[in-house]
């Protein structure tokens, strides 16, 4: 039985030594698909061919081998896409379909950087320290479909620096040409932080003080003047 899924940033402190933290990743425990968590219309791209093309990667499943639809850059090969979530996220692995290994159009260095409240520029990130950097000119296992077709790749990700994200920003560089990069599908998978609610309390007034508690603002607008409730 493994802890792994257990553990959080607060969990994760100095005393840890860095090649532990190195091999806690997330390979282990809830590992779902988050597309349901993605906010895919505020999903924002820097330097695309298409200024407003950077949600066409964050497809269903069934769609994650099409290469008919991708985003690719502008004047070189630096792409920013900032992916926000509706929910805060732990993430586990990352998802990515590119060109083929060796393809001139594969970027080479994915920088990831978390919780950034707003899409970021080129001279923001360089500022900034990703909390992960990541070679990505070729995965370490090419996976295969039943068909035989290639398959995403697949990244994991360190579960200390992923443990409350509300948004991922993913800077791609280093295409083989130093030209162009092609992205044709980013996913995530790990698990969403729900709130709980006990459904058969709403609209129930606390016993203590009823009486004097306003219901949906009725007393206020009553006191105010209104005559009617909108």
């Amino acid at each position: 039985m493994s802890c792994a899924d257990d553990l959080t940033v607060d969990d994760l402190n100095n005393n840890v030594t860095t090649e532990v933290l190195e091999r806690v990743s997330a390979g282990e425990g809830s590992n779902a698909n988050l597309w349901g968590w993605i906010d895919r219309d505020n999903v924002v791209g820097v330097n695309l061919v298409e200024a407003e093309s950077g949600p066409k990667v964050i497809k269903v499943w069934d769609e994650r081998l099409d290469e008919d639809t991708f985003i690719e850059s502008g004047v070189d090969d630096e792409l920013i896409l900032h992916i926000p979530f509706i929910t805060s996220v732990r993430l586990r692995t990352l998802l990515l379909y590119l060109p083929s290994p060796s393809h001139p159009h594969r970027p080479g260095r994915l920088r990831v950087f978390v919780n950034l409240p707003n899409p970021p520029d080129f001279t923001d990130v360089d500022a900034m320290n990703p909390v992960m950097d990541i070679d990505v000119s070729a995965p370490a296992v090419q996976r295969r479909d039943i068909g035989g077709r290639r398959e995403v790749d697949e990244w994991g990700l360190k579960v200390q620096k992923m443990a409350s994200v509300f948004s991922v920003t993913l800077l791609f560089s280093d295409a083989e040409t130093s030209a162009r990069s092609k992205v044709f599908f980013v996913g995530f998978k790990g698990d969403a932080k729900q709130l709980s609610m006990d459904m058969s309390k709403l609209g129930q007034v606390p016993a203590q003080n009823a009486a004097d508690k306003p219901v949906d603002g009725v007393k206020e607008k009553q006191s105010s003047g209104y005559t009617t409730i909108r």
